[in-house]
């Protein structure tokens, strides 16, 4: 598989296509003072493409109209508000009816999404040695049940991806999804904790 650059370079590659794509909101970043009130807030340190995002962009503003999901942390930079959350009361909000199977019962914070692709959701669990997040990704299956599954292992591929800078396969999403799993064991589905040889 071809090496792409992750991390803060691809973050900053993402702000700078944002910079130069016209807005129709103004687009305001949070200080670090606030950044950190956010931490508190969510329990958990925010990882570093993140947080790097946020102080360019808090409100997800730069994204456009047309995402839904955004101001999950709050609307005013300097007052952080996250709104946390459940992947059960998500599915619930998701669809009509909706509920899921999943055993996951950290808190989550719903990140933006276009319309008709599945929901996206920052995991509040541990983080792994650089300091990423998992991005949970709920979609509806069949009637109201909604599948919650593991969708990019970095907020950088989350950037990337939904803003369309780069193309990714499955296993490009998902790199070193491994080192999640071992400190986070609650996000193993039901089939892949019963079958531990399961292929991502």
């Amino acid at each position: 598989m071809a090496t792409i650059e992750r991390g803060m370079a691809l973050t900053e590659r993402v702000i700078e296509h944002l910079k130069k794509r016209p807005s129709g909101t103004a687009v305001v970043g949070a200080s670090q003072t606030a950044l950190d009130a956010l931490e508190s807030k969510l329990m958990v340190e925010l990882p570093p493409t993140l947080r790097a995002f946020l102080a360019f962009d808090y409100t997800f503003a730069s994204f456009g109209k047309r995402f839904k999901g955004r101001h999950r942390f709050g609307t005013d930079p300097r007052s952080p508000s996250p709104k946390m959350t459940s992947v059960r009361k998500l599915a619930e909000a998701m669809v009509e009816y909706g509920w899921t199977d999943s055993r996951i019962r950290g808190k989550v914070v719903r990140l933006p999404n276009k319309p008709g692709d599945p929901w996206n959701a920052l995991y509040l669990g541990e983080a792994r040695r650089d300091g990423e997040l998992v991005i949970l990704g709920l979609e509806e299956t069949e009637d109201t049940n909604v599948r919650v599954f593991p969708r990019y292992t970095g907020f950088d591929l989350y950037l990337a991806h939904q803003l369309g800078i780069m193309r990714m396969s499955n296993s490009m999403m998902l790199d070193d999804l491994d080192s999640h799993l071992a400190t986070n064991p609650e996000l193993l589905s039901r089939d892949e904790d019963e079958d531990e040889s399961a292929d991502y």
